[in-house]
C-alpha cells in the first residue's frame, strides 16, 4: 500500500503535464508559418522558405513549457508539387520529445480554385527524466536519488516511434484560403510495457484565412485555427495587418469559452531585408495559471529565398516539322 502511495502521489504530479502534453505545441503566429499548420499549403509557394521559432510559455513557471521549431519548404515540377522538412523540440515538466518529419504535396488545380494535397513522415521521440521526480519518502541529495518505490528509477526512459500525417489545403481566386490536416497518426506506443505509457492522439485541424488588401500599401488577414484530439479542443482567432509588406502587427485571442480561455495575443514584425522578416508576440494570459510574472514570449525569423529555378516556365515546345502530319 505504501508503494501503490508513493506512485499515486507521482501520478498526480504528473497528470497536469500528462494533459498539456495531449495537445501539440501551439504557437501564436501560425499566420507566419501555415506549413506547420498544414504542409499542403507548401505546394502554393513560389520559393524557399525557411522559419525559425523560439517560444517560452509561462517562463518563470518550473517545468514550463519550452519549443523550438525549424521548418522549410520548396517547390518543385514547376510548382506543381513541394517538398518540405521541419524539426520540432519541445519540453514540459519532465517530459521533452524531439519530432523530425518529411513532407510532399501536389497541387491540382479546378475551375473553384487550386488544392493541394499533403503527405508527411517521419520520427518522434520521448524521453522522461525520473530523477527529477520526486515522492514523499524518497532521499534526495547531490549523490542519491532514492524514490523508495520498486517501480521508479533515476534513468532517463526514451523511445522513437513513427509518425504520419495527411493534409489538404484550398486557396480561391478570392484571396479566401483553408487548410484540413491530421497529425500524430501512428500505431507505436511510447513507454509502452514499463511504468510509463503514451499513445499519441491524432490532432485534428482546421485553419481558414482570408487575405484584404485596401488603400494602397495596406492588407490584412483575419485568420481562423481549431484544432483538437477529440478530446480537448481549442480555439485561436488571429487578424494581422501589414503595411507596404514591411511592417507588420496583430492581436488574437486563444479560446473561446470560458474553460478555454486562455490568452491574449499581440505581436508586431519587421521586414529586415529582402530575404529576411523578424516577428515578436506577447501572450497577454487569461487562464488560471497565469501570473504577471508567467510572462510567454514567441520569437520568429523567416527567410524567403529568390523565386525557385522549378517555379519557372515550362521552356516552349519546338516541333519539327518533318514529322507533321
Amino acid at each position: 500500500m505504501k508503494t501503490s502511495g508513493y506512485l499515486f502521489v507521482v501520478i498526480l504530479f504528473l497528470l497536469p503535464v500528462w494533459s498539456a502534453a495531449q495537445q501539440s505545441p501551439h504557437f501564436s503566429m501560425s499566420t507566419l508559418n501555415k506549413y506547420h499548420v498544414n504542409p499542403a499549403y507548401s505546394v502554393f509557394s513560389d520559393r524557399l522558405e525557411i522559419v525559425g521559432t523560439h517560444r517560452d510559455q509561462w517562463n518563470n513557471l518550473p517545468g514550463a513549457p519550452s519549443t523550438q521549431l525549424i521548418s522549410g519548404h520548396f517547390p518543385l515540377d514547376f510548382g506543381i508539387s513541394s517538398m518540405g522538412f521541419e524539426f520540432l523540440n519541445d519540453a514540459i515538466g519532465i517530459e521533452r520529445s524531439m519530432a523530425l518529419t518529411l513532407s510532399y504535396a501536389h497541387r491540382l488545380s479546378t475551375d473553384f480554385g487550386d488544392v493541394g494535397l499533403g503527405v508527411k513522415f517521419g520520427g518522434e521521440q520521448r524521453s522522461l527524466d525520473q530523477s527529477r521526480i520526486r515522492t514523499p519518502g524518497g532521499s534526495y541529495n547531490e549523490e542519491v536519488i532514492d524514490h523508495n518505490d520498486p517501480l521508479l528509477g533515476d534513468r532517463n526512459l526514451s523511445s522513437i516511434i513513427p509518425v504520419f500525417g495527411l493534409s489538404i489545403w484550398y486557396s480561391s481566386y478570392l484571396g479566401f484560403d483553408a487548410g484540413i490536416s491530421v497529425n500524430q497518426l501512428s500505431s507505436g506506443s511510447h513507454f509502452g510495457g514499463e511504468v510509463f505509457s503514451y499513445d499519441l492522439k491524432p490532432v485534428y485541424s482546421l485553419y481558414v484565412d482570408y487575405f484584404m488588401p485596401f488603400m494602397e500599401d495596406w492588407y490584412v488577414v483575419p485568420s481562423g485555427h481549431v484544432y483538437t484530439d477529440m478530446n480537448q479542443t481549442q480555439f485561436y482567432f488571429h487578424g494581422m495587418a501589414s503595411y507596404q509588406d514591411r511592417y507588420f502587427g496583430g492581436l488574437g485571442l486563444r479560446g473561446l469559452t470560458p474553460n478555454s480561455l486562455d490568452a491574449v495575443t499581440a505581436m508586431f514584425g519587421l521586414q529586415i531585408n529582402d530575404r529576411f522578416t523578424a516577428y515578436y508576440n506577447y501572450d497577454i494570459g487569461l487562464s488560471n495559471i497565469y501570473r504577471p510574472n508567467n510572462q510567454t514570449h514567441e520569437f520568429s525569423v523567416v527567410y524567403r529565398g529568390g523565386e525557385w529555378p522549378h517555379r519557372r516556365q515550362k521552356p516552349p515546345v519546338i516541333y519539327n516539322p518533318r514529322f507533321m502530319e
